[in-house]
């Protein structure tokens, strides 16, 4: 967690110690995918932080080190996970049982620039929400010189799997992983619509490739309006109404590849604790934990931050002060959760054991797609890739 929203997460980690009397430390390592390399190998040296803020997509590849706590075993006994949303719970709850604490976590969705709608003769209430919605609109910003692209969103397994989700599609097979293990990568005639709709965006200038896992690069391309829509996190809320001084933007629900909207697949990251620490360690560590669910906690998480409230009760609390009737924006990505079918396994997240190989495997195909005139070939190539990842792995 970095800029407003590490700030933020200092904040409450300062106002637990002012509290409680526990020294909190947190370290900064830059991005999730640094978390769980050096997770990984502090395990293997025996020196590991007390917490780790693990992203959702590397949930089954920690949890397979064998080396972590429940978080169910460290909370205080009259803790009421029931309070978690329900969409949030399911994803985290394991084997019955609540495996890490759900703290920052979001879903995709589609920014706007409301002043280069408007000037392109676009209806800024009205954004897009298909694809080939988005291609009009990119169009007529592009061919009217409003900005030099219509669109752009980090290359980042995320929105494919949120394409995948908002379709009713699985990743994989066995309930995504999430029924036992996975051997098999699907590529549903959706899919093919995607790269095909990608591919022709690329093509025809209307899309820029901002480079895979470029969040900041292709946030700047939104803020310096060389495009005017920009698929990213609700957790970016905050900082893009800060940076975006010289025009108007909103925020939309995430547009789907056809009228389909079964819903999203969550995001962001949840904490989790190492096994084997002395008892009144975990004494500590259950009570921080606990302090972070807290609907002021999470209120002032959420405010400061974009990434929506975990707990019924904070958004309870956030609509009966009338929060989001004052900003929207932060509701949008809440709305897109509780509208999307929870009991659907497609709009739950893969639980892989080599996540971060399927991870980069499909980043670097799907570059590999649009790049390509053999889209159909590159499609069959990126699901032997997966499958050859999963069977080395189980």
């Amino acid at each position: 967690m970095g800029g407003t929203n590490g700030e933020t997460l200092d904040q409450i980690g300062a106002d637990f110690e002012a509290e409680t009397g526990t020294a909190v430390n947190m370290e900064f390592q830059d991005s999730y995918e640094n978390v769980l390399t050096n997770t990984l190998a502090a395990f293997d040296s025996g020196n590991v932080s007390d917490m780790l803020q693990v992203d959702s997509l590397f949930a089954q590849q920690v949890l397979d080190t064998g080396r972590v706590e429940p978080v169910a075993n460290i909370l205080p006994d009259d803790f009421e996970t029931d309070d978690f949303l329900d969409n949030v719970a399911e994803f985290f709850t394991v084997d019955g049982e609540l495996a890490s604490l759900p703290f920052n976590n979001s879903n995709a969705i589609m920014y706007i620039n409301r002043d280069a709608f408007e000037a392109a003769g676009l209806d800024p209430d009205d954004p897009p929400t298909t694809l080939a919605e988005v291609r009009s609109a990119s169009e007529q910003l592009v061919d009217q010189d409003v900005t030099q692209f219509g669109i752009t969103w980090p290359n980042h397994v995320w929105f494919v799997e949120t394409w995948y989700a908002f379709e009713g599609e699985l990743l994989t097979d066995a309930e995504n992983g999430h029924a036992g293990e996975p051997s098999e990568f699907n590529t549903p005639e959706a899919v093919y619509d995607l790269y095909e709709w990608w591919k022709g965006m690329a093509d025809d200038g209307l899309y820029t490739n901002p480079g895979i896992e470029a969040w900041g690069e292709a946030t700047s391309l939104f803020i310096e309006q060389e495009s005017a829509m920009l698929l990213t996190s609700t957790a970016s809320v905050s900082g893009l109404i800060a940076d975006s001084e010289n025009f108007e933007v909103d925020a939309a629900p995430y547009p789907s590849i056809s009228d389909t909207r079964v819903g999203p697949v969550i995001g962001g990251a949840s904490f989790y604790v190492p096994a084997g620490l002395p008892d009144d360690r975990y004494d500590e560590i259950g009570q921080l934990l606990e302090y972070m669910a807290e609907p002021e906690v999470q209120t002032e998480w959420h405010k400061g931050s974009g990434y929506y409230p975990i707990t019924k009760s904070s958004v309870e609390s956030l609509e009966a002060e009338g929060w989001f009737e004052e900003n929207p924006m932060y509701r949008v990505a809440l709305n897109q959760l509780q509208n999307g079918d929870a009991d659907n396994p497609a709009t739950k997240r893969a639980l892989l054991g080599p996540a971060r190989n399927v991870q980069t495997t499909i980043q670097d195909k799907s570059v590999d797609i649009i790049n390509s005139d053999e889209i159909d070939s590159e499609i069959e190539s990126l699901k032997q890739e997966v499958e050859a990842t999963l069977g080395d792995y189980y």
